[in-house]
């Protein structure tokens, strides 16, 4: 079992994966173009978050087909990582908005792909809690049984029926449970959930409640983000207009340091705080400056005394 080291007060993503395949792996994010149930069109409509994008790097829109930008992920890995192992994460919209058997046919290209760059240590799928079909979990248990890392990260954003409504998901949490379930029945698919801190109207301990009851239900890791306003989402206009204000960093770190301490202690870490700039951030400023946030939360946790898990169980 990965555990946490001394040196760290969570369980750091990075590490894992050191510890796991015995150098640094780095993710490469891709985008399919594979679109939403709940958007009009890729570039309008969805939750009130969401930009035209599709919470990827749009370039699908940009006309980059999948093995360029596998190439250039594998380029930009070497350069600045010095690595050229890779988690292949299918980010952008909901992956599994495509018949299985054409996802699945991409994803067999691109894992072909990779091997003319690099080295593909697994894949991530990114994926609706509606939108997870028998089919799609059948085969990712296939992938896993051959070795590779297999993650199904699950935009879930809250566990507070109030939140999802609010965030205009377009599902409730019965989705979120069915889904769980047959995840958890199937072997080797490793489940990160995706929560958002600071949905107007949610209670104040809403992002240490969301990750307690998903810990009870087997996720292996959680990425935590806060809600933050991008050009172009729904969000935008509400922020605009007086009706969104997001949280202060101080605020945030603490919703996270809670958090941790109500996360199973070996649920891995994977992600602290969004990656956004301008001119796609519109707000919070304080988002741009990653590693300020970032210590933000070690030093609160040093401060505390506290450590991931530390009251999951109580």
């Amino acid at each position: 079992m990965i555990t946490q080291k001394n040196s760290y007060r969570y369980l750091k993503w990075s590490s894992v994966l050191r510890e796991r395949w015995g150098k640094r792996v780095q993710k490469i994010t891709l985008d399919i173009g594979a679109g939403c149930p709940h958007r009009k069109s890729l570039t309008s409509g969805g939750c009130v978050f969401c930009d035209s994008l599709g919470g990827g790097s749009g370039a699908h829109l940009a006309g980059i087909g999948l093995e360029k930008q596998i190439q250039l992920g594998y380029e930009r890995l070497k350069k600045r990582y010095k690595t050229d192992s890779a988690i292949l994460y299918f980010q952008s919209y909901s992956t599994t908005n495509i018949a299985t058997g054409e996802l699945v046919e991409i994803i067999e290209r691109a894992l072909e792909f990779s091997g003319n760059h690099g080295t593909a240590a697994g894949i991530a799928i990114g994926a609706r809690p509606d939108q997870v079909p028998d089919e799609m979990l059948e085969y990712l248990e296939d992938l896993a049984a051959s070795g590779l890392e297999t993650w199904l990260e699950l935009g879930v954003q809250t566990t507070d029926p109030s939140g999802l409504k609010w965030l205009n998901r377009g599902h409730g949490l019965s989705e979120v449970e069915d889904s769980l379930k047959r995840i958890r029945k199937r072997k080797g698919i490793s489940l990160c959930a995706h929560l958002i801190a600071g949905i107007p109207g949610e209670k104040r301990h809403q992002l240490c409640l969301s990750s307690k009851w998903l810990s009870e239900r087997g996720i292996d890791g959680v990425k935590f983000h806060p809600l933050h306003v991008l050009s172009g989402a729904p969000l935008e206009k509400l922020y605009r207009g007086g009706g969104f204000s997001p949280l202060s960093m101080e605020e945030y770190v603490d919703n996270v340091v809670e958090a941790l301490q109500m996360t199973r202690p070996n649920v891995v870490v994977q992600r602290l705080a969004a990656d956004a700039s301008p001119p796609r951030l519109v707000a919070p400023a304080w988002l741009t400056d990653k590693t300020s946030v970032l210590k933000a939360i070690d030093d609160k946790l040093i401060q505390l005394d506290a450590r991931q898990g530390d009251k999951w169980d109580s």
